[in-house]
């Protein structure tokens, strides 16, 4: 998502020339929030079920665990490869985006306007 960020000086000149940026949409707003939660949503997903793998590739069984004991490898494993798993929801993200899960909306690169 490509967001115009402008200097101190383009501001001042867009001001004095009477050109209007405009505020972003409230769905615009709702739109880009609900990616972010996927993402987090789907790295947090991976790194639960890496967790699993973990444990049962020393042989242990995962009903042997609590949720919380689970969850606890889980935020370790998310903290050691954070910015892999995120990469990755993000892409799955950018799929879902291109499908229309996300609505009409969801399909446009939201950037301020000139």
């Amino acid at each position: 998502m490509a967001e115009t960020i402008l200097t101190l000086s383009q501001a001042l000149d867009r001001a004095t020339s009477g050109q209007v940026i405009a505020p972003d949409s409230k769905r615009q707003a709702q739109v880009r929030a609900s990616m972010g939660m996927a993402v987090n949503v789907l790295a947090r997903q991976a790194a639960l079920k890496a967790a699993k793998r973990q444990l049962e590739a020393q042989g242990l069984r995962v009903s042997q665990f609590s949720h919380r004991e689970l969850t606890l490898r889980a935020e370790a494993c998310l903290a050691a490869h954070r910015e892999e798993l995120i990469a990755d929801a993000r892409e799955i993200v950018a799929r879902w985006q291109a499908a229309g899960v996300f609505g009409r909306r969801g399909g446009i690169h939201f950037t301020r306007r000139a």
